[in-house]
This record gives structure tokens, sequence and C-alpha cells, in this order.
């Protein structure tokens, strides 16, 4: 593996490398902006440590919400499958957000401690470590373009699940909270029963629509430095596409449990089809604007994290994954 790529970043008062024949800045690639903090106070033994605490509780904790969904939400004396945890949302959610910070932890691992792997050793401690080790970046590769993708998508879909789950599903009476007088989903009676039952059921609940959404501020505002996602239309057009598959994910559950994901999108409960067409539609209109929301967070960050002046051109990330 090349030593470049593992290079540290370099700050603005050192200067980035400038294209041989060009005075165009180039940018590092996303694959080292996942392996540094933007925060001086954040050294990289401290960040490889925080991903590592990350992502043993993201695995622990999903242990714990199988469980809960397998003997809890699903139980098998309702006739309630539990192959639907494999359709809901919150589950595809939280997959995505896992499968990143074991991508992010593994780089920033072998970034710090085996930067260089050399390529011709095939032992099988080196082939492990060539596959833990953030990509090479070749001239014409998109793999920076690709991964840009799968992160935004990654956190779009951890924002979203919390802003439906808390906006539409619990005032509808879906959630998981007992019915309040007068049909009310959330009322003081309610909210003692849901938190008067033990500890298990609100700490799983609590952490699947509130706590990965956390995990994914604090990803964004102090674990990377990645630069905002360009080109926009590109990540917008994606956002849209997941979702759009995911729909059909969802039907496809329908066929498989017998059960939807979501209740409006269920024939017999909405009674009109143009409320299932209005909610499909507000569900992926929606991706797009928890992207904008995704994408002034890092313009915050990067705003707050400025070092001097060179910070505040224009970022060349756009021609970099263009030219790829």
């Amino acid at each position: 593996m090349s030593s470049e790529e593992r290079a540290p970043l370099l700050s603005s008062r050192q200067g980035l490398p400038v294209a041989i024949g060009s005075s165009t800045v180039q940018d590092h690639p996303i694959f080292l902006r996942v392996c540094h903090s933007p925060w001086p106070c954040v050294s990289q033994s401290c960040l490889v440590y925080l991903r590592g605490l990350i992502f043993c509780y993201l695995t622990a904790l999903a242990g714990m919400l199988f469980c809960y969904k397998f003997h809890h939400e699903y139980p098998q004396d309702e006739g309630k499958s539990n192959w639907c945890i494999l359709f809901e949302f919150a589950s595809l959610a939280y997959l995505l957000l896992w499968l990143y910070h074991l991508i992010a932890s593994c780089w920033s691992f072998t970034h710090l401690f085996y930067p260089d792997v050399d390529e011709d050793d095939h032992r099988w401690e080196s082939v492990v470590l060539k596959k833990m080790s953030p990509p090479l970046q070749t001239p014409h590769s998109r793999k920076r373009f690709y991964f840009s993708i799968f992160y935004t998508v990654a956190h779009v879909f951890c924002f979203m699940n919390t802003l439906i789950y808390w906006s539409v599903l619990v005032p509808q009476g879906y959630g998981h909270f007992p019915q309040g007088e007068g049909g009310e989903s959330i009322s003081v009676t309610s909210a003692k029963e849901f938190f008067g039952n033990g500890w298990f059921e609100p700490f799983c609940i609590l952490n699947l629509y509130i706590g990965i959404s956390l995990i994914a501020l604090f990803e964004i505002f102090v674990l990377n430095s990645i630069k905002r996602q360009v080109p926009v239309p590109a990540h917008v057009f994606a956002t849209v596409f997941f979702l759009s598959a995911y729909l059909g994910w969802a039907a496809f559950g329908k066929l498989f449990t017998g059960l939807y994901p979501f209740f409006w999108m269920d024939p017999e409960t909405m009674e009109k089809t143009e409320y299932i067409a209005s909610y499909v539609s507000g569900f992926v209109g929606l991706g797009p604007t928890v992207f904008a929301f995704l994408y002034g967070l890092i313009g915050m960050r990067e705003n707050l994290t400025q070092k001097d002046g060179h910070d505040k051109k224009p970022s060349t990330q756009s021609d970099s994954l263009l030219e790829e």
C-alpha cells in the first residue's frame, strides 16, 4: 500500500499538494479524511479509541435490539414473523451506520498503526491488514465518489429514521408508546407506563430512534474531516434512488411476511390510494431535505474548524471527483 495514502493530512499552513503543470490545489481523498479529526485536540490515537468504543457499543447494542424485537416487538404468539425485522427502515438505517463505523474503525486503526503494508507480503496477517486499510486511490478510480455516496446515504437514513419516528409514527399512534386518553399516543400516563416497565425497552427504543442520530452528529462534528459532498446533484439523485429502492424492498417484505413496515403503505389502513401516494412522495422527498441538513452540518463544522484564510478557498473536491 502506498505510503502517500497513509500520510497525515497536511494543514493549511503546510499547504496541500499542487498538480504538476497546474496551480490547482488538490484535495485529500475522503478515505484519509475519515481517519482524521478536524479538531487539533483529538489526536490520532484518541480518534482510534473513540471509533473503537463507538463500534463496540453499536455491535453490543445490535444484539440487544434483535433480542428486543424477537421477544417483544414480534412475539410468535401474535403471529408476527420475525423476518419483519429485515424490512424495517430503522433496521436498515442501523445496519448502514454500523457498517460505516466498522469501515471507519478499520481504516483509522491501520492508518495509525500500520501505515505501510508490503504489497508483496502474502502472509495472512498482511492480507488482513491490507483489507482493513484505506483503499489505494488510482488516477481514474471512482472509489472516492462511491464512498462519499455511501457516507451520505448512511447518515441521511439515520436522520430520517429519527425524524419519521417522532414526527409521524408516534403522533399517529404507531410508535412504541401506549395510547393515552382520546387516542393520543403520548401523554403523561402513557409516558409513565412506557418508562415504568423496566429499563430494557426504553433503552432499546431510545437508542434506535435517538441514540444513533446523536452518534451520527458526533461523527460529523468530531470524528472526521470529510468536506461537503460534491457534486451535489449526484448525491441528491443517489439519495432518492436508494429511498425508492427501499420502498421496493418494503413491498417485497409485504409479500414475504404479510406486513408493511409503515402504516401508510397499507391500503387497508389508509383507505385511499391518494393518501398512500402522498406519504410515498413525502418519504422520497424527505431525502433531499435531510441531505441539505447534512450538507449544512458539514459546512458548519468546516467553518468552525478553519485555521486561516487558506481554508476559506472554495473546495476543489468536485473537480477531483469528476476527474476520476
